[in-house]
């Protein structure tokens, strides 16, 4: 299974140090992330990928071992911003 970003182009995002808001302006609602969220709608926005191409990026950007632990919380972090509507799954 692939995932890709969702209107990323559209998403309105304000950096606060770290921190960050995420206007969407399909849905009218603001969603508060963290930077390795950023990094990771910014990876989808670029190409869609799977959850092994998506942890393998994110643990070398975040210099973290993508151990199975590591996967499953970026699972955990796909399958939310899917309920977003941020990402989502590729057909």
């Amino acid at each position: 299974m692939r995932w890709q970003s969702n209107h990323f182009h559209s998403l309105l995002i304000e950096d606060w140090g770290g921190e960050y808001t995420v206007y969407q302006p399909d849905s009218g609602k603001t969603h508060f992330l963290n930077q390795m969220s950023i990094r990771l709608l910014s990876f989808l926005s670029q190409n869609p990928a799977t959850l092994l191409e998506i942890s393998h990026y994110l643990s070398t950007a975040f210099e973290q071992e993508a151990d199975q632990d590591f996967r499953d919380n970026i699972e955990k972090i796909l399958y939310h911003l899917d309920a977003l509507g941020l990402i989502k799954k590729e057909k």
